[in-house]
């Protein structure tokens, strides 16, 4: 089930904006039900709900995300200065993808007030303007992919090399990838990851150990073995 924490810098939001943006921007018609803190649609037989939380998210693994992210270097000073929360929640029945297309519709149309300071999915943490810029790719038919997939980094400051693993990728019914210890440039291989990552939702790719990726000159070996990072066992990426 999508779930979602939007972090506001005072103790209010105004659900009628979020209900006649969402409207427009979207063109979908839904009958909210509501009442003074919260809001709920049915859209597409998924049931959406949303709740203003008047007091700080006070999990530490907020402050663990925002401290280690690399795409939102202030992210720890932002995070510091909300007082209440929207807390979202949708039901994940039948396709994960257009499940997925649908909550970062709602979860833009409810980051376009000016309190809204951040929004957390667990593990990923977004500055507003990048998620809104990122799902606005859904009005050229494009997936936001980066918004779906955490790609956590480690040890990039290590001699032995530095590692990525993925979080998210199971709710695609795929195994999650791993690059482990690889002394690659590590741009590159985040690029790679994160190019792979869209390949393999936008085609539904299940892939199998001995797999390659890449191209006819440069063609790159998949293995599937236990994790290094994840329990279960990983797409490891050979670079």
């Amino acid at each position: 089930m999508p779930v979602a924490d939007i972090l506001l810098d005072d103790n209010n939001y105004a659900f009628s904006f979020f209900i006649d943006h969402f409207k427009k921007k979207w063109q979908l018609d839904c009958e909210p039900f509501r009442d003074e803190n919260s809001l709920g649609m049915i859209i597409d037989d998924r049931v959406i709900g949303c709740a203003f939380v008047p007091q700080q998210v006070t999990e530490s693994a907020l402050v663990q995300s925002a401290r280690e992210n690399v795409l939102w270097t202030e992210a720890e000073a932002g995070i510091a200065k909300h007082k209440s929360h929207l807390k979202v929640a949708m039901t994940k029945e039948g396709d994960p993808v257009a499940a997925h297309i649908l909550f970062s519709k709602i979860i833009y149309s409810l980051l376009q007030q000016k309190n809204v300071i951040g929004v957390y999915l667990r593990p990923g943490l977004f500055e507003p303007s990048y998620y809104i810029k990122y799902a606005e790719e859904l009005t050229r038919k494009m997936l936001p992919t980066e918004l779906w997939v955490h790609i956590n980094s480690i040890d990039y400051d290590k001699e032995e090399g530095f590692s990525f693993f993925t979080t998210g990728m199971t709710k695609f019914g795929k195994k999650e990838f791993e690059i482990t210890e690889t002394k690659k440039n590590f741009i590159d291989a985040y690029y790679f990851l994160k190019e792979l990552i869209k390949h393999t939702i936008e085609n539904n790719v299940t892939f199998k150990h001995g797999d390659t990726v890449g191209t006819d000159e440069t063609k790159i070996p998949l293995s599937v073995s236990k994790g290094v990072k994840v329990k279960d066992h990983t797409i490891k990426i050979n670079l």
